[in-house]
């Protein structure tokens, strides 16, 4: 990015080197005075040293000089800075040797020396437009190469918050000394009606980290996110930028920048970088969708029996144990017809909570079906799944629920079945789920081992 444009306060930076010391004062002050940056060397070896050190725009250069040829100066130039452009200074333009190294090193400018120093800015105002387009493509090409480099991270299937603050890193990387905020509307999986009443900050960075609501934000910077996320357009005002994160259906947050240089190619970087994010965030949308109990949140039937069957084939391949839980919850239709459904949804989620809490991070808490759970343990024989079982039955029968002003009294009844040697996973279920009919059967309100 540091070649995309002159710096403002000394322009261009332009290095001459020439042997001819009343020309090279000639043309260091005539360049000076169009207000650019300006060194000169008479030793050619010197002249190239100072292009590796002060990375020059612009070399103006003698073709026959001591020590070094033009052509040998030109290639060691070339070699080190494909991008810094070469304009010769010379009387022998039109000779073989010149002409030749010209074309192999692809050098378009030169001037003669008998036109005058005037005629010279000529081609160095050339010369410095053709490095300004080159850089820029440069600078594109370097943004581009990172969001590909980026995409697999940004891409993979993770948390919402992972990808957020990946985002925000790789536009950080990209675009230097920015800081930003990723905002969503709700969870971000689903669009409200009124998306203002909704949104929340999910990650920040710099002086955003730790931010979680809009009115934590400066204002200006709160009131453009906020127009973003009403209307989904992308905003630019002063320092700030807010991109939205627009899927097929809308766009379901947004990305603010503060900090950043709102030159067209970092906006356009930053706008390819939310597209990688929102196509995340509908990936994550649909993968939840396709694994999650949309009442409960849990995970699905389909997802624990998956689970259970790649658990299943690791155990027979490494000899690792694994067991699993059937939770049925005791005179649950008496909820229902009793209070009815929305009493019977509220238990439904609070019982979920409850697994959630009593469970380990690394089992897997299914909705089986009605009121019905489904627990898979990895790593775990069936005498530490009965513990988990008799955790989890004294964990449920300490929920404490009211509907309406009255109180849902909650107790499961809990099936253990360890997956045995060379058992299908549907057969250690249905093993399960025998010792949950024993338990029923026993009483309510218990734990069964099957054996």
């Amino acid at each position: 990015m540091a070649r995309l444009t002159a710096p403002a306060s000394t322009g261009w930076r332009v290095l001459v080197i020439d042997d001819d010391a009343d020309l090279l004062t000639t043309t260091l002050s005539l360049l000076r005075r169009e207000g650019h940056a300006v060194e000169g060397c008479a030793d050619p070896l010197a002249g190239v040293e100072k292009v590796r050190t002060w990375r020059p725009h612009l070399v103006l250069l003698d073709f026959y000089m001591p020590r070094a040829t033009g052509a040998e100066v030109c290639a060691a130039i070339r070699a080190f800075d494909p991008l810094v452009q070469l304009v010769l200074v010379t009387g022998y333009a039109g000779e073989q040797p010149a002409r030749r190294m010209m074309a192999e090193l692809d050098i378009q400018g030169y001037h003669d020396k008998a036109d005058g120093p005037e005629r010279l800015l000529v081609q160095v105002d050339a010369a410095l437009k053709q490095a300004a387009t080159l850089g820029r493509i440069e600078a594109q090409r370097r943004l581009l190469q990172q969001v590909v480099d980026d995409t697999p991270r940004l891409a993979r299937l993770q948390p919402a918050e992972s990808f957020f603050r990946q985002a925000l890193d790789t536009v950080g990387r990209l675009l230097g000394g920015v800081e930003g905020v990723v905002a969503t509307r709700n969870s971000g999986l689903f669009l409200l009606p009124s998306a203002r009443e909704a949104m929340s900050v999910r990650v920040g960075t710099g002086r955003f980290e730790g931010v979680e609501r809009l009115g934590d934000l400066p204002a200006d910077l709160a009131t453009l996110l906020r127009a973003t996320l009403d209307d989904d357009l992308p905003r630019q005002h002063g320092d700030l930028v807010t991109v939205p994160l627009a899927t097929r259906d809308g766009a379901r947050g947004c990305m603010a920048l503060a900090g950043v240089s709102l030159v067209d190619d970092a906006v356009a970087a930053v706008r390819i970088v939310a597209g990688l994010v929102a196509l995340a965030f509908e990936n994550l949308r649909l993968y939840e969708q396709a694994t999650s109990d949309h009442l409960t949140g849990l995970h699905n039937r389909a997802f624990g029996e998956r689970r259970l069957n790649e658990y299943v084939t690791l155990a027979a391949r490494s000899g690792h144990r694994t067991s699993v839980l059937l939770v049925d919850l005791d005179h649950f239709k008496a909820i229902n017809d009793g209070f009815g459904h929305a009493a019977g949804d509220v238990a439904l989620c609070a019982v979920a909570r409850a697994l959630e809490a009593t469970c380990r991070a690394s089992d897997i808490c299914c909705r089986f079906g009605g009121e019905e759970f489904l627990i898979v343990l990895p790593e775990t024989g069936l005498q530490a799944a009965a513990q988990c079982a008799e955790r989890v039955r004294r964990a449920l029968g300490e929920v404490s629920l009211r509907f309406e002003g009255q109180p849902l009294a909650i107790s499961a009844s809990i099936g253990v079945a360890e997956v045995g040697p060379d058992e299908h996973w549907a057969r250690t279920i249905e093993r399960a789920d025998a010792a949950l009919y024993a338990a029923k059967r026993a009483g309510r309100d218990r734990v069964c081992v099957a054996r």
